[in-house]
């Protein structure tokens, strides 16, 4: 069975906040395996904030997770 990336790794909104050099992204509404597999990925990130992550992580694991590099579920 191929693997639904579309719901898997949906498309995250860009923003910027203060004081970031990188745009960022809101993970919160990722799907619960998603969510926990990105959260493993970003172990010992610098970003401080707990309700976003940098773009550039989210399309690097986005990559992997297509690649299979990286697991879900």
């Amino acid at each position: 069975m191929a693997a639904d990336f579309d719901s898997m790794l949906p498309e995250l909104k860009e923003f910027t906040i203060p004081d970031t050099p990188f745009k960022v992204v809101d993970p919160t509404g990722l799907p619960d395996d998603t969510r926990k597999a990105f959260d493993d990925f970003l172990a010992g990130s610098t970003l401080p904030q707990a309700f976003c992550a940098y773009s550039h992580d989210y399309s690097q694991f986005c990559k992997m997770v297509r690649n299979g590099d990286i697991n879900i579920g």
